[in-house]
């Protein structure tokens, strides 16, 4: 698979659909909780509720990367006019391993110049987190692969390039954002 793909899909999270299933109650009653800590991208919330609207269940994250470099950031930007990086969701923490569900995914036409991001400068991105409702997926999608602790993860890349799909991740500590709870 080349790099453009494995990008894809890294930040696609594993795309697959959505049904209308009950979730876990556990999880809905007793949310793991976190605390916020000094991770370079910082979210507005520690706790975000999706709600169910027709056709969907949706919530939306803003996450916000300051440069406190003395030196320009880079980022991975999806299209030409793109002001903002190209982000992710993953889980983190207890819930690394489970299996999680976005309807997101980028579909960048390549051959975009990355982004750059002066000094003591920020940048907020808005990160959606659910899916639309999907009845024919099968298998059918658990509702519970919708929530449970996450971090939203910003391309930000090691240098410029004349390409976004050929970034070179800055190691992930560098570009992740606090952990943060989606329930119901």
């Amino acid at each position: 698979m080349n790099r453009s793909l494995r990008t894809v899909a890294w930040l696609a999270g594993i795309t697959i659909g959505c049904s209308a299933v009950a979730p876990d109650v556990a999880l809905v009653k007793n949310p793991v909780p976190v605390v916020r800590d000094q991770s370079p991208v910082q979210t507005d919330s520690l706790s975000y509720g999706l709600v169910r609207r027709p056709g969907e269940y949706r919530a939306y994250v803003l996450a916000t990367y300051r440069n406190t470099t003395s030196t320009p950031v880079y980022f991975a930007r999806c299209g030409g006019r793109d002001t903002y990086p190209m982000f992710g969701i993953a889980r983190t923490g207890a819930d690394s391993l489970r299996r999680y569900f976005s309807d997101w995914a980028w579909a960048c036409v390549g051959g975009v110049t990355n982004g750059m991001l002066a000094p003591g400068m920020s940048m907020t991105v808005r990160v959606p987190l659910g899916s639309v409702d999907q009845p024919s997926m099968q298998p059918p999608l658990r509702a519970e692969d919708m929530i449970g602790q996450f971090r939203v993860e910003l391309s930000l890349c090691a240098s410029r390039v004349s390409d976004s799909e050929r970034c070179t991740p800055v190691p992930q500590a560098a570009r992740r954002s606090n952990a943060f709870v989606v329930h119901y």
